[in-house]
């Protein structure tokens, strides 16, 4: 861990200053170092990484658990298709027509804080070797899980990257850190959305950006759907949850290969069904149940999506009117909201 990172931790619960501590070891031996509080609290650093996760709440545990394992299957989310998948959603959510415009936008800001970065993925779409254009930019990815592993294997060579363990709920951070936060699909799968993107914001300086995304609250037989099947797969260990989802990507998949249209003569407000014509999937997939099928990714990437969405115990959905204030009574002045199908993605500043 680089000077530069201890300079601005803080314990979690005190919010005290750490000192590191080289000479802490556990019984296995596995612990060389660690960040020390004032009352002597450890937090380990394991391969260079600050672990601070203290939550004892089942269902984040839960949620840790499944994000953990679902980003180290990389076979199953790091192919050129799903990259090019990825790069297209994010910029078109974000109001930009290319992803390199996330790139020169993170590259000129002076400290970056990716909370909830996964493996790093969504980093990986617009950073490179080249992120900075010369400047000083540095970049904090910060998971729960055990994928911050997996993120510092993929970005660590980058240079300005630095890689943290820790809740969102719970951040080891000095209030007024960083310039720009990014959490892009994080605070819905927390015990609180609103609490979360509200645990952000002190840490954000005066007039800083912060970019995020939380799920949209679908009509009422999908919410129904959604909470029936995720009752169901949540208590799953991850590995019999991902089997027992093929059939649903399988029937996704079916209904995309009829290439087949309706139309719906009126619209039907309770249940969220707009008129007009409609592909029987994506009416489908939008109104009843998410059953993901993209043609142009393999079988176990779309059923890598339909985890992610069934697994985790945590996965909130919203309003426009929750967001909007959140950021009103959060201090934080909305310049971009997009209100896709599947969630609102907000781009603020702190005022």
């Amino acid at each position: 861990m680089h000077k530069s990172v201890l300079d601005i931790l803080v314990d979690p619960v005190t919010k005290s200053p750490l000192r590191l501590d080289a000479s802490r070891s556990t019984t296995n031996g596995n612990i060389t170092a660690g960040a020390v509080s004032g009352d002597g609290r450890l937090y380990p650093i394991i391969n260079g990484i600050p672990r601070f996760v203290l939550t004892e709440d089942p269902g984040q545990k839960q949620t840790q658990s499944s994000f953990g394992f679902k980003w180290q299957q990389r076979d199953t989310y790091d192919s050129p298709e799903m990259r090019a998948f990825a790069q297209s959603f994010v910029a078109k959510r974000y109001g930009l027509d290319r992803i390199d415009k996330l790139r020169h936008f993170f590259g000129s800001r002076r400290r970056v804080l990716d909370a909830g970065c996964g493996s790093g993925l969504g980093a990986s779409l617009w950073m490179d070797p080249s992120w900075r254009d010369g400047g000083s930019a540095e970049w904090y990815g910060v998971d729960i899980s055990a994928a911050i592993d997996v993120a510092q294997e993929r970005l660590g060579a980058i240079g300005g990257t630095h890689f943290i363990q820790a809740d969102i709920l719970q951040l080891p951070f000095k209030e007024g850190t960083f310039d720009t936060i990014s959490s892009e699909g994080v605070l819905h799968h927390t015990p609180s959305t609103e609490r979360a993107l509200k645990s952000l914001v002190p840490l954000l300086e005066p007039n800083g950006h912060i970019l995020f995304y939380v799920y949209r609250k679908k009509g009422s037989i999908r919410e129904f759907s959604d909470d029936y099947i995720r009752d169901v797969i949540s208590p799953l260990d991850p590995e019999e949850a991902w089997a027992l989802l093929r059939p649903l990507t399988k029937l996704g998949k079916a209904l995309a290969d009829l290439h087949a249209e309706v139309e719906v003569p009126e619209d039907i407000p309770y249940l969220g069904i707009k008129a007009g014509r409609h592909d029987v999937q994506r009416l489908i997939y939008w109104n009843i149940a998410k059953l993901f099928w993209n043609e142009t990714l393999s079988f176990e990437e779309n059923n890598h999506v339909n985890f992610d969405w069934y697994h985790p115990r945590y996965s909130h959905r919203h309003t426009e009117d929750e967001v909007r204030r959140w950021c009103d009574e959060s201090g934080l002045s909305i310049k971009h909201l997009n209100a896709y199908e599947s969630g609102y993605t907000v781009w603020a500043i702190k005022e």
